[in-house]
């Protein structure tokens, strides 16, 4: 009986280790803190005139985004998100999202708040969005679908704000300015937007001009710092 027990608790103390090996190697994201009390909130960032452009395997164009972020917990790091394009174009052609008006691109998604695995671009947290489903722009016959995810740098962390920052940074050809983040295994993954036209297939990248500020509904915010 005391041999059983011995090898018990020696199985159980082995459990223990590992779970809090594996809990000292997993990474921890950071997470958008709403006031207390708050269960529910929107942050959008909205631009009616900066600029906006695509490179893949078509090259379009747009003036005017809007970016909302959803979230129906006090405490979350994810939940979904709509990013709207206004005025979007391939050469003189119009473009639109299936069931939208001429010009205007609706693409549903996720956002999560994820680690830079150095530290970000000038700040802890970048914003992943990830389209879902894939995203399909018509511009009068010619067609092209975007899938994947990418990232946006964003600020503050650790201070109660009313607006969030965040940019996407400069495209180098077909290739984000971030391109790398963490996951909550502490695993590097590499966001990656793809485009497809006419049986070919690309890398892609977004490239929103300037600063987007995410506005809070009425609401206080704060990143916590994993």
């Amino acid at each position: 009986m005391q041999r059983h027990t011995t090898l018990t608790l020696a199985a159980l103390t082995l459990s223990i280790a590992a779970i809090a090996t594996a809990n000292a190697n997993a990474t921890t994201l950071p997470s958008l803190l709403q006031l207390a009390g708050v269960t529910s909130g929107t942050l959008t960032a909205q631009g009616a005139t900066a600029k906006i452009n695509f490179t893949g395997v078509l090259a379009l164009s747009s003036t005017g985004y809007r970016f909302v972020l959803t979230s129906s917990r006090e405490m979350t790091s994810l939940g979904p998100a709509t990013l709207e394009f206004t005025n979007i174009q391939f050469l003189v052609k119009t473009c639109k999202s299936p069931g939208d008006t001429t010009g205007n691109v609706l693409a549903p998604g996720e956002w999560h708040t994820v680690l830079a695995p150095t530290g970000g671009g000038t700040a802890l947290f970048l914003i992943l969005f990830l389209l879902t489903p894939a995203l399909t722009v018509e511009c009068e016959g010619i067609n092209s679908t975007f899938t994947g995810d990418l990232l946006f740098n964003a600020e503050p962390v650790g201070k109660e704000v009313t607006t969030v920052s965040a940019n996407t940074g400069k495209c180098t050809g077909n290739t984000p300015a971030f391109t790398n983040y963490l996951n909550d295994a502490g695993t590097t993954i590499t966001a990656s937007l793809k485009t497809e036209s006419g049986g070919l297939k690309s890398a892609g990248c977004e490239e929103v001009e300037g600063t987007q500020s995410y506005q809070a509904s009425g609401m206080g915010v704060e990143i916590m710092e994993p």
